[in-house]
C-alpha cells in the first residue's frame, strides 16, 4: 500500500524580534504551548528528558470546538537547535504533526514558520480535515502565532 502525502493545514512565517536562541528556547519547551496556542487546557511532560530533546512526550489536553476535552500524546520526532522543533501527536483522525522552523533574520530577529500537517492515510478522515479542520487548525494558528509574537517581544532576559 502507498502511503499518502501529508496534508497540509497551516503554513504560516512571521517576524519576531527576539534573538533565534531565545524564541527555540522557549518552544522547545513545550510546555509553553499552553501559553499561546488557542484550545490547550493542560499540557506536562511525562518523563524526565529534558525539554527539546528526540523523544520526550508530552501528555495535552485540548478543548475540542464541540467544548468537550481530549487528552492527547505529543512526542518530540525532531529538534535541531536552532532551527528545527517537530511533534506528532496521537489525535486521530487528524494525527497532527507541528513544524516550528526558524531562521535568523538579524542577531535580534527571528523568522518562524509554522506548520500543522496531518498525518492522517484515511480517505473519509482526509476529506474531512481539509473540509472541517483546516480552516479550523488556519484560524487558531493566526491568533496563536500574534499570542507567541508578543509573549517572546515583551521578554526582556
Amino acid at each position: 500500500m502507498n502511503k499518502k502525502p501529508n496534508i497540509t493545514l497551516v503554513d504560516k512565517t512571521l517576524l519576531i524580534k527576539r534573538p533565534i536562541a531565545k524564541v527555540f528556547e522557549f518552544l522547545a519547551n513545550h510546555e509553553n504551548y499552553i501559553k499561546w496556542f488557542p484550545g490547550v487546557v493542560a499540557i506536562a511532560a511525562v518523563d524526565k528528558l529534558p525539554h527539546g530533546t528526540v523523544g520526550k512526550i508530552y501528555s495535552e489536553t485540548l478543548r475540542l470546538p464541540t467544548g468537550r476535552h481530549r487528552r492527547i500524546a505529543i512526542k518530540v520526532v525532531e529538534s535541531r537547535f536552532p532551527a528545527l522543533f517537530m511533534t506528532e501527536g496521537t489525535f486521530a483522525p487528524v494525527h497532527p504533526r507541528m513544524e516550528l522552523r526558524l531562521s535568523e533574520q538579524s542577531a535580534q530577529e527571528t523568522n518562524l514558520n509554522l506548520r500543522f500537517l496531518s498525518r492522517s492515510q484515511s480517505v473519509i478522515a482526509r476529506f474531512l480535515i481539509r473540509t472541517l479542520v483546516k480552516k479550523a487548525f488556519s484560524r487558531q494558528s493566526e491568533v496563536g502565532l500574534l499570542k507567541l509574537k508578543n509573549i517572546l517581544e515583551e521578554q526582556t532576559t
